[in-house]
């Protein structure tokens, strides 16, 4: 049975991929420092930057994708591969460690869902650091299993590595602080392989260490100022008891793809559900602490919270899920697996069946290439008016250097003689729009204009 669900997950992951891919900012950036990395041999000491409080994640995505970038002769579709390839995975993973721990029913209940399950097909249709996440938990999650519960405390070293790649995914991981210290205080007797598994972590997290120590604790630094801010120190506890109301229906009913907006049936669902884990606690306590346990931690914190953040919770709610499934009374699971599909299936099939913007990204990069080579501008440089803040245009200037062109870096608007400014949207008077890109190569004026029915608009500005 694994063998075929591990065939029909590679499906939903894989089919229409490229087809369907969003190449945004995010992805533009990160291919273009796996391209330096090739190219010019540029080692990078830190990973992508957060989107909340701009700390930076270590290197270890980079080093994982840039084979795969080069395997696809610059296509960024291969990191993309690489990464449904890894989701692809962990399918036939959590069924070997469901197995173990629970049950081989409960493990093919596991796997079953979790083939079919919207937000863990999603979140692996696309090259982003967060996506390996899932495969990461279940390590750190396998690891401590074996170490406290099956006294082979070797699992350390599993927890331990695991651990260390899951901290470069996404700073999400951090909330499962309380978890992990629980599991370090239950192996304390453990000294023979807890120093090696420490040695692990800290290989792991090396090239940020290094940058560090070398930028006066730049992310520490960060940290602080961040929790400072956000006032972290003075909470309203009575707040964050009343947030976990609405954070374990994001830790469950949407991680389960009952829907990322607040409804009825995602509240009432996860509601049973944390019922029932309580009255099987026992039989799944450390799972139990580990979801629960998080979902008190994801209270406190005040941003929004997307899938793609909780992907370290995946393994853990679709094992409990299965463990409690295989506990209630036969007609219990075909209602339930028809309530899934019901809400699962059509949301699969309308991402199976998008059209992504890689192709578009890639046709105006060429076209603004044309153009260059056509005046033989020397100096020139992009920007972006799309919504999404990308503004230096990451995604485009990606291919455009793909090509052969050399825009000028991200500091050196200033010196730009020629801007193409790219949008999804018409400009009436792109010269008004009010960001640095712009301004900062002003005086100026419109030379050409290109608006297109399938691609994105592009508007020449040269200095004056």
């Amino acid at each position: 049975m694994i063998i075929w669900l591990t065939a029909i997950g590679a499906f939903l992951r894989l089919y229409r991929l490229e087809a369907s891919l969003q190449f945004l900012g995010d992805q533009g950036r990160d291919a273009l420092i796996l391209r330096n990395m090739l190219v010019n041999y540029d080692l990078p000491f830190i990973g992508p930057v957060t989107s909340v409080g701009s700390f930076f994640l270590g290197p270890l995505y980079y080093y994982l994708m840039a084979p795969f970038l080069w395997l696809f002769k610059f296509n960024p579709a291969g990191p993309a591969y690489a990464t449904a390839i890894i989701g692809i995975l962990t399918i036939p993973a959590l069924y070997l460690v469901t197995k173990k721990m629970l049950s081989a029913s409960a493990a093919k209940l596991a796997a079953l869902f979790y083939t079919f399950g919207f937000i863990p097909i999603i979140e692996t249709r696309g090259a982003w650091n967060p996506n390996p996440m899932p495969l990461a938990a279940l390590g750190i999650i396998y690891g401590f299993y074996l170490t406290n519960y099956k006294n082979q405390p070797k699992g350390l070293l599993l927890a331990a590595a695991s651990l260390g790649v899951a901290l470069q995914l996404h700073y999400m991981i951090v909330f499962l602080a309380p978890f992990i210290m629980w599991q370090l205080f239950l192996a304390r007797r453990h000294v023979r392989e807890l120093v090696p598994a420490a040695g692990i972590f800290l290989l792991f997290n090396l090239p940020l260490l290094l940058f560090e120590i070398k930028n006066n604790w730049l992310n520490v630094r960060g940290l602080l100022e961040f929790l400072g801010k956000h006032q972290y120190g003075s909470l309203d506890w009575w707040q964050v008891i009343k947030n976990t109301i609405g954070r374990s229906e994001q830790a469950i009913g949407m991680v389960l793809g009952f829907g990322r907006d607040f409804s009825i049936l995602r509240t009432w669902l996860t509601r049973f559900f944390l019922l029932l884990l309580l009255a099987f606690f026992k039989q799944v306590r450390f799972l139990g602490i580990y979801l629960l346990a998080t979902i008190v931690m994801l209270a406190v914190y005040q941003e929004n919270i997307y899938p793609h953040y909780l992907g370290f919770l995946f393994p853990a709610v679709f094992i409990l899920m299965a463990a409690i499934l295989n506990r209630l009374p036969q007609p219990f699971l075909p209602l339930f697996m028809l309530l899934f599909l019901v809400y699962n299936l059509p949301q699969i099939w309308t991402t199976l069946h998008s059209n992504g913007n890689l192709q578009s990204v890639r046709t105006t990069a060429q076209f603004i290439k044309n153009d260059i080579d056509q005046h033989g501008y020397q100096n020139y440089n992009l920007a972006l008016l799309d919504g999404t803040r990308d503004y230096p245009a990451h995604s485009f200037r990606y291919f455009l250097e793909v090509f052969g062109g050399r825009p000028l870096s991200q500091a050196e608007y200033p010196q730009t003689q020629v801007l193409y400014v790219i949008s999804p949207y018409s400009q009436a008077n792109v010269l008004v729009e009010q960001i640095w890109e712009i301004e900062s190569v002003k005086p100026a004026v419109l030379t050409a204009s290109w608006e297109f029915a399938t691609s994105e608009n592009i508007y020449k500005i040269e200095k004056q």
